[in-house]
């Protein structure tokens, strides 16, 4: 059946979408996002049960798409896309090839959006596209910056001590972009907190749950039973 013209230009436009999204695939390693979810659970099921991982829906790979474009489109400094990775546990610079079974659970990696030099102030900077900005930073995103201080001492020596986050609304196409900034932990802090969520993905047993709005849109939520349906296997 020969496709109309009109349907083989959209099938032409989600290939693109799906070949940019999956193309500068994340190295085989915990990620910094890995390590900021309200709900360790889930991410303990990601990396335990991989065969239940969900697969990218059209939806996930149009958002991914989205982000794939503002990212590669706002540098907001010359330092950009910064590729960070250490060895929490020896307070070390590692490289992300080096990463294996040996030290798998040591080592967690990622990429800065900007590091920015603002009124003499060094600035790690995180870019959030959403439907709707809210009146307050995201807990786990704010998390996020202070793993890529940690991260970006181990890799250049580099301390920070400032953070921010630019959110850029999907529903006025980015006209009104909102900045929260705000301080960094201490290191030894971020280290501690980092520590204890590697040790409880490479626990035995899941974390216990954390129940929430979110859990309706989990992908585990089936295998979790946060709502007592007995649909769950741990």
């Amino acid at each position: 059946m020969v496709m109309e013209a009109k349907d083989e230009i959209i099938k032409l436009f989600k290939d693109l979408q799906r070949r940019k999204v999956k193309s500068g695939s994340r190295s085989k390693s915990i990620h910094v996002s890995d390590l900021t979810s309200h709900c360790l659970r889930k991410t303990w099921y990601n990396f335990n049960l991989p065969k239940y991982k969900r697969t990218l829906t059209d939806a996930d790979i149009a958002n991914f798409f989205l982000g794939r474009i503002v990212h590669e489109n706002t540098s907001l400094s010359k330092r950009n896309e910064v590729s960070v990775a250490g060895n929490v546990r020896k307070m070390e610079a590692v490289k992300s090839r080096d990463i294996g079974s040996h030290n798998f659970y040591d080592c967690v990696t990622g990429t800065i959006d900007d590091i920015c030099e603002i009124n003499g102030e060094t600035y790690i900077v995180d870019k959030k596209t959403a439907r709707y900005i809210p009146k307050e930073p995201d807990e786990g995103y704010v998390i996020q910056i202070n793993i890529y201080k940690l991260l970006l001492y181990l890799t250049e020596g580099i301390e920070v001590n400032k953070g921010a986050i630019l959110y850029l609304s999907k529903t006025d196409s980015f006209q009104k972009p909102v900045c929260y900034d705000f301080n960094l932990w201490g290191m030894d802090e971020i280290k501690d907190f980092v520590i204890k969520r590697l040790d409880s993905i490479r626990s035995g047993m899941p974390a216990e749950r954390n129940i929430g709005k979110k859990c309706a849109w989990c992908a585990h939520i089936k295998m979790c039973d946060p709502y007592g349906n007995g649909g769950h296997l741990l």
